[in-house]
């Protein structure tokens, strides 16, 4: 700055050297102001435009810094959402066994949170779980395997696929697929053909020795009482035959889509109780079997399809019967109404009762829940009245305290 003010001030006394000009004083010291002044005027301009972009960048790196923190939120959660919504337990992994991310049910069938990236194969106690994830780990292909769980005191089944995915990492990702419907279905299956095969087999072998009987031997067949009491046997099995054609017949015609035809009119709920006790008879006087009808009104008319009204009550006796071979077994069906017009029939014994991890499924086709094999059937018969009752706008529950009591309750809507 001195040696702007110096050469000015050099330049101004060459000019008046030259013009022999006579200037005062006064206008040299304003032209040295000025000379002064003007570069701190411009610097400073320069300076506050300086400042100002300066400013700019920094609110612009900061909205960007914002839009990025954004933008990677917004993929979080759309990550997040896309994993719940898989619907299946799904992990993401390393080889080594580390998470790299995972869905709550994942974490919930693991019993441990998965946001943390835990390493499974460090984190694991020895189990067939460990066992199956460092198989699928290692293959470096897809794999599926299968797996069976316990997941809060109930046996699952499952079958994990594995599948490497061609990154710069070599992730890998597990899907766990929840098969124990399935499973329980073919297990099921299978026992219905061997306990259908069986109920079938039996009637048949004595129907078919009766027939080789009055066939080979003719002085049997003409023996009166001989060929009443083979009549008998052989048409007592037959109806044992048709029953369980028709149970099957009831159940295709229930489960074939769409409502089935039912056949409504009015009738007297008593008498249609009174005629299945009369076609169960035998089974009651042979347990000794105390039986009441309890009905909240008489008589108490229902409007319904009295074929499958039948098929219902027949079937819920019959099932506390035969589960119940022992005597002394109070069996009762009563009703009671509703404050908001509907009704509730029930059907209570005081036997062996059901365990509750049976309870959820005897409604379902062919479950049968004595697994000894004691108890005959084919499983359909609580299927045929969960069906009919539905059908019926109603719906049918359960409840059981073994060895006290078990109700069947069916709960109607006002007619």
């Amino acid at each position: 700055m001195v040696r702007k003010i110096v050469l000015t001030w050099c330049l101004f006394n060459l000019y008046c050297t030259k013009t022999k000009a006579v200037i005062s004083w006064e206008f040299a010291l304003a032209l040295i102001m000025a000379a002064f002044i003007l570069p701190c005027i411009v610097l400073y301009f320069r300076m506050e435009t300086q400042q100002q972009r300066r400013r700019h960048d920094i609110t612009e790196k900061e909205c960007l810094r914002r839009m990025l923190r954004e933008t990677e939120t917004h993929v979080r959660n759309d990550k997040s959402l896309f994993l719940e919504a898989l619907g299946v337990p799904f992990l993401l992994m390393r080889a080594s066994g580390r998470v790299v991310m995972g869905n709550q049910p994942a974490g919930e069938l693991l019993g441990m949170d998965v946001a943390c990236c835990p390493n499974l194969l460090k984190l694991l106690p020895p189990c067939e779980l460990k066992t199956v994830i460092a198989e699928l780990l290692a293959a470096q292909r897809q794999e599926t395997r299968t797996l069976s769980l316990t997941v809060q005191g109930e046996p699952r089944h499952y079958v994990l696929t594995a599948t490497p995915l061609h990154n710069a990492d070599h992730h890998i990702g597990v899907v766990f697929h929840d098969v124990t419907e399935e499973y329980r279905t073919q297990v099921i299956r299978r026992d219905f053909v061997a306990n259908a095969s069986h109920e079938l087999r039996t009637p048949l072998t004595i129907l078919r020795g009766y027939l080789e009987t009055l066939l080979e031997n003719p002085q049997d067949s003409q023996d009166e009482v001989y060929r009443t009491r083979a009549l008998q046997v052989m048409r007592k099995h037959t109806e044992r035959i048709t029953h369980l054609v028709e149970g099957m017949l009831t159940v295709s015609r229930l489960e074939g889509g769409g409502s089935p035809q039912l056949r409504c009119e009015q009738f007297d709920f008593s008498e249609l109780v009174a005629d299945v006790a009369l076609q169960l008879e035998s089974l009651m006087q042979q347990g000794k079997v105390d039986f009441a009808v309890r009905l909240h009104c008489t008589p108490f008319m229902v409007n319904g399809d009295k074929f499958y009204w039948s098929q219902i009550i027949f079937n819920l006796l019959e099932n506390s019967l035969k589960n119940n071979m022992s005597p002394g077994l109070q069996l009762e069906v009563g009703s009671v109404a509703e404050p908001d017009g509907g009704v509730r029939i029930y059907v209570q014994d005081n036997g062996v009762g059901i365990d509750a991890a049976h309870l959820p499924y005897i409604f379902k086709r062919f479950y049968r829940a004595d697994a000894t094999g004691k108890v005959k059937g084919t499983g359909l018969g609580l299927s045929i009245v969960r069906h009919a009752v539905e059908a019926h706008g109603g719906s049918i529950t359960a409840s059981s305290t073994p060895g006290v009591s078990t109700t069947f309750t069916i709960c109607l809507p006002r007619q």
